[in-house]
C-alpha cells in the first residue's frame, strides 16, 4: 500500500475496527486513488454502522418480540417534539420534557432500567389503515438508557427526526402500511408526513390565563393598575388570528409597546380595526428604517406586550406560532396565515411557488403545520442562518380560496400562479401500489402503456393519479364495467392525509441525552412528531411494559411449540378476564398485585452467609413487605414451617437461620436456595402481570401460567380467561377446548406473519391431535405412536426402530390405510382403488 493512503487508513480507524481496515487493505492494489479509496470507506463506515447492534434489541430471525424489551421498542430523542392533545387542547411539547415531567409526578413501574407509567387523558395524531389521521388515545409513557447512537432521518421535504435505529416507522407496500426498522431504511424509501392536520376547534380563550398581572409597579413603589385592561375572553375569530400572523412577522414587542410595521394601508387597517375591537388605542407613525419609508402602528400596552410575548416570543430568532392557534378555529387559522405571508411572504411566479423565510425554525415548523389545515404542504430548507418555507403551485388555488391576500401585487401573484398548468409533483409521490393501475386499465381495455411506468418504477404523483382516476371512473360508467374495488384502493392512496416523503439522507450522530422515549398508541400503532413525520409504536400495548422477563414466543418456534404438544413451553402466559368492578382502572392493580407470584426471594434484601459457623441472616425488604401487608414475623413463621433442620432466631428485620448439620460444608448454600424459592403470596407460577385495557375494560396480561387455580379465583372471569398452555386447558376445560385453542393459537401466529392458510388444514392437525383424547404432538412420540400400521410408524423419522420391534412380536400390518400402500407400491385403498375387479373364470 503507498504511502499515500496510509494518513487515510490512519484517519478511519477512529469509524472502523482494525481487522476490517487490515482486510481492506490485502483486497486493494497501489493504484486505487485517494478519492477512489475515501469513497470505499464511506461506504464501509455506513454499512458498519448500519450493521451494529444496539443492547438489548432482537437479533436473527426467530428472535423472539420481548415484550418490554428496549431492542423491540420504538423510541425518539429527548428533543423530538409532539403534538399532544389534553384539556380539550393542543400542545406542543419536547417529548422528554413531557415524558419526564409525567415519570416524575406519577406512579410509574422500573424494570431493568424501563420506566413507564399509565397515561390519563391524552391523546396524539395517529394514522390508521385507511390512510386517515385522527386523534387517539395514548395508554402508556416510557423511557429507557439511550443507545450511544442515534439515527438520523431527512426527508426531501426538510423533516427530520432522531431515533433508535431498531426504532419503528411505516411505509407503504402492496396498498398497505407497514412497519420498518430505522436499519432497514434506505435512501430513496417514503415514509408518511402530515398532509392534514384534523380541525380541532376552540371557540375563545382566557386573557389572563397566559399573562401575569404583576402585584406591584417596583419602579413607583405602588399597586399595579395598567391604564387599559384587555378582555378576559377573546374569541378565536379572523381579526385575532390577522393580528396574531402580522405580530409574527412584522411585529415588536418591547416592556410596555407593541408595534406593527407596513407600508400597506390594507395591512395596517387591519392592525387598527383589531386594536379597537380590543378597546385599546394606537399611534399611525412613519418610520425610515427601511429601504423606503413605512409606517408603525404602536399600542402602548404592557399587558399585550406580554401577552404577545409569553405566547408567540420575541425577536426573529426566537418567535414561534402559539399553542392556542393549533386547537382555534378555521377562519384564525386563515387570519393568522394571511397576516403573516402579507408580512413575509412572496410569490415567485417564474419558480412556481410561494415562499417565504424567517430566522426562527420553530416559528417555520408552526406555519407549516397550520398549511396543513387547509391541506396545503410546504417543503422546509435552510441557507446559513435563514430558514424557507416553499409552497409549491399546485396548492395556489387552495391558497387563494382559503387564506387569500390583502396586498394586491400578491393577489396577483397567487392568481397567476393557479392558473400554471402542469403542477409537477417534485415531493407528493405515493408508491407502494403494485399493479392495481395497470390491472384497471386492463379491465376497462385501456392502453396500459400510460401507467406502465408509473407501475414499474412503484412511483406516481397525486395530480396525475388524480387523472387517472377520473378517467377510469369516466370509462367504468361508460362501459358498465365494475372496478369499484380497485378504485376504492386508488382513492385510498389519492385522498390520504398524509405525504409519502422520500428519504434523502440517513446518518448516525452521537445521544444528546441519557434516555429515549416512546408513547404507546393502542389500535394504530402510530403517532406524528410536530415536524409531521408518522412513526409507528413497534409493538401493541403489553409489549411496552418493560418487563423484560416477559417474552412471547412467535413464528416457527412457536408453530413448533404447538404441534409438538409440549407440556413445558417456552413463554406461557395468560391472558385474564376480570369481573365488573374489577376490571376498572382503580381497581385492576390491586387484582394483578393479589395474583403475582410472590417468592422469599422477593422480599429479601440481603443475605449474609457464614459457612463457618453454619449460619445466615437475612435481611428482610420492610417496604416491599409492607405493600404485601406482612410482618417479618409471618415470613419468620413461613420460613419455620416450610425447612427442616434448622433453628431461628427473628429480631426486628433480620431472620438468623442456623443448619442443625454441621457435618455438611455445603449445607449453608443449600438452605439459602432452599429458601430463596419458598412461595409466600399470589398463584404460582405467574410470575410477572401487566394490567392493560381492551376496548372499555382492563384485563391481566401474564408471564407464566396456571389456569386451574386463576379461574377458581371469585374476582375473575373464567369464561373469557385463556392461556397458551394446551394441556392445562385439557385438564380443566376438556380436549374439546384443547382442540379449539390448538386452532387460535396456531391461526395467532399465522395472522401475526401475515400470511393466508385455509384454516381447515389447521382443524385437520387440530382433530389429528386430540382424537384419542388427550393432547398430542405431531412427533414420533405422539400421534405417529399411535398408528397401527408398522409401516406407517416406520415411515416416520426412525423406521428401524418400528421394524425391529415389530419383528421381535410378529406384529401383522393389514395395509388399511395410505402411507403403507404408497411404501410397497400397490393402489391406496380409497377412492377408485376401493373397489375390486371381479371376472368370471371358465
Amino acid at each position: 500500500m503507498m504511502d499515500k493512503n496510509a494518513s487515510l487508513f490512519q484517519e478511519y480507524e477512529k469509524h472502523l475496527p482494525i481487522s476490517v481496515i487490515d482486510e481492506l487493505k490485502t483486497h486493494i492494489t497501489d493504484k486505487i486513488s485517494t478519492e477512489r479509496l475515501q469513497k470505499i470507506l464511506d461506504v464501509l463506515v455506513e454499512r458498519y454502522n448500519h450493521a451494529q447492534v444496539s443492547a438489548g434489541e432482537a437479533v436473527g430471525l426467530v428472535s423472539a418480540e420481548s415484550i418490554g424489551e428496549p431492542g423491540t421498542q420504538m423510541c425518539i430523542a429527548y428533543d423530538e417534539k409532539v403534538m399532544i392533545k389534553y384539556d380539550d387542547k393542543i400542545h406542543i411539547s419536547k417529548i422528554g420534557e413531557f415524558v419526564d415531567s409525567a415519570l416524575n409526578t406519577t406512579e410509574c413501574n422500573e424494570v431493568d432500567g424501563y420506566q413507564f407509567c399509565d397515561a390519563y387523558g391524552i391523546s396524539v395524531l395517529a394514522l390508521n389503515d385507511n390512510e386517515k389521521l385522527e386523534w387517539k388515545s395514548v395508554s402508556k409513557l416510557n423511557r429507557h438508557k439511550s443507545p450511544e447512537k442515534l439515527i438520523h432521518i431527512k426527508t426531501k421535504s426538510g423533516r427530520k427526526i432522531t431515533a433508535t435505529d431498531f426504532h419503528s416507522f411505516v411505509t407503504r407496500k402492496h396498498n398497505q402500511i407497514v412497519s420498518i426498522s430505522g436499519k432497514e431504511l434506505r435512501v430513496g424509501d417514503r415514509i408518511p408526513v402530515i398532509k392534514y392536520l384534523p380541525e380541532h376547534c376552540t371557540e375563545a380563550i382566557s386573557v389572563y390565563e397566559h399573562v401575569e398581572m404583576p402585584a406591584q409597579d417596583f419602579r413607583v413603589k405602588r399597586e399595579y393598575r395598567p391604564t387599559k385592561m384587555l378582555p378576559a375572553e377573546l374569541a378565536l375569530d379572523w381579526d385575532f388570528g390577522w393580528f396574531v400572523g402580522a405580530y409574527l412577522s412584522e411585529g415588536c414587542a418591547t416592556q410596555g409597546i407593541v408595534s406593527i410595521s407596513n407600508v400597506a394601508d390594507s395591512y395596517l387597517n387591519n392592525a387598527k380595526r383589531f386594536i379597537s375591537k380590543i378597546g385599546l388605542d394606537y399611534k399611525d407613525k412613519l418610520n425610515d428604517r427601511g429601504f423606503a419609508q413605512g409606517r408603525d402602528i404602536i399600542i402602548n400596552s404592557s399587558l399585550l406586550a406580554r401577552f404577545m410575548k409569553n405566547t408567540c416570543g420575541s425577536g426573529s430568532a426566537f418567535k414561534k406560532v402559539p399553542e392556542l392557534a393549533f386547537s382555534a378555529r378555521e377562519e384564525f387559522v386563515s387570519g393568522l396565515l394571511r397576516g403573516y405571508f402579507d408580512g413575509d411572504g412572496n410569490v415567485a411566479v417564474e419558480r412556481g411557488m410561494l415562499r417565504v423565510s424567517s430566522n426562527s425554525e420553530e416559528l417555520l415548523d408552526g406555519i407549516k403545520l397550520l398549511l396543513n389545515r387547509f391541506e396545503i404542504f410546504a417543503s422546509k430548507s435552510k441557507d446559513h442562518k435563514q430558514h424557507y418555507l416553499m409552497i409549491p403551485s399546485k396548492y395556489a388555488r387552495t391558497f387563494l380560496e382559503k387564506i387569500g391576500s390583502d396586498i394586491d401585487y400578491k393577489k396577483a401573484g397567487l392568481q397567476e400562479l393557479a392558473r400554471k398548468p402542469n403542477h409537477q409533483d417534485y415531493i407528493d409521490s405515493i408508491s407502494g401500489f403494485d399493479d392495481v393501475l395497470v390491472s384497471v386499465s386492463k379491465k376497462l381495455q385501456l392502453p396500459s402503456r400510460y401507467v406502465n411506468s408509473a407501475t414499474k418504477r412503484q412511483k406516481i404523483g397525486r395530480t396525475a393519479l388524480s387523472r387517472h382516476v377520473i378517467n377510469f371512473e369516466n370509462e367504468s360508467r361508460t362501459k358498465g364495467i365494475d372496478v369499484s374495488q380497485e378504485l376504492n384502493v386508488l382513492k385510498t392512496m389519492l385522498y390520504s392525509d398524509v405525504i409519502w416523503d422520500e428519504i434523502e439522507s440517513i446518518e448516525y450522530v452521537s445521544k444528546s441525552q441519557g434516555y429515549v422515549y416512546d408513547l404507546t398508541v393502542p389500535g394504530p400503532h402510530t403517532f406524528a412528531t410536530f415536524d409531521g413525520i408518522i412513526t409507528h409504536n413497534t409493538l401493541n400495548t403489553f409489549h411496552f411494559a418493560g418487563v423484560s422477563e416477559m417474552n412471547v414466543t412467535v413464528g416457527l418456534p412457536r408453530i413448533i411449540e404447538i404441534f409438538d404438544a409440549r407440556k413445558e413451553i417456552k413463554t406461557p402466559m395468560m391472558e385474564i378476564f376480570l369481573k365488573s368492578p374489577y376490571n376498572k382502572a382503580d381497581k385492576i392493580r390491586d387484582v394483578a398485585f393479589e395474583i403475582r407470584e410472590t417468592k422469599m426471594s422477593d422480599v429479601i434484601q440481603e443475605i449474609q452467609t457464614d459457612i463457618f459457623e453454619q449460619k445466615m441472616v437475612i435481611k428482610l425488604d420492610t417496604v416491599r413487605l409492607e405493600k404485601l401487608q406482612l410482618k417479618p414475623a409471618d415470613i419468620s413463621a413461613l420460613v419455620r414451617a416450610k425447612v427442616k433442620g434448622i433453628s431461628m432466631k427473628t429480631e426486628d428485620a433480620a431472620i438468623e437461620v442456623t443448619a442443625k448439620d454441621n457435618t455438611d460444608p455445603s449445607a449453608v448454600s443449600k438452605l439459602k436456595e432452599k429458601i430463596k424459592v419458598i412461595h409466600i403470596k399470589g398463584i404460582k407460577g405467574i410470575t410477572q402481570v401487566l394490567p392493560v385495557k381492551r376496548g372499555e375494560e382492563y384485563i391481566i396480561l401474564t408471564a407464566g401460567s396456571n389456569f386451574k387455580e386463576i379461574i377458581k379465583l371469585e374476582k375473575i372471569d373464567p369464561k373469557r380467561t385463556t392461556t397458551n398452555n394446551m394441556h392445562e386447558i385439557a385438564a380443566v376445560l376438556g380436549i374439546e377446548a384443547a382442540r379449539q385453542a390448538i386452532i387460535d393459537e396456531v391461526n395467532k401466529v399465522i395472522d401475526a406473519q401475515g400470511l393466508n392458510i385455509d384454516i381447515r388444514h389447521v382443524m385437520l392437525v387440530a382433530d389429528t391431535m386430540c382424537v384419542s383424547g388427550k393432547v398430542r404432538g405431531i412427533t414420533r412420540y405422539g400421534v405417529v405412536r399411535e398408528k397401527t400400521s408398522v409401516l406407517a410408524r416406520a415411515s416416520f423419522e426412525t423406521p428401524i426402530k418400528y421394524l425391529i420391534n415389530a419383528a421381535l412380536v410378529g406384529e401383522i400390518d393389514h395395509l388399511h390405510s395410505v402411507v403403507e400402500n404408497v411404501m410397497i407400491n400397490q393402489p391406496v385403498p380409497i377412492g377408485t382403488g376401493l373397489p375390486g375387479l371381479v371376472t368370471k373364470v371358465k
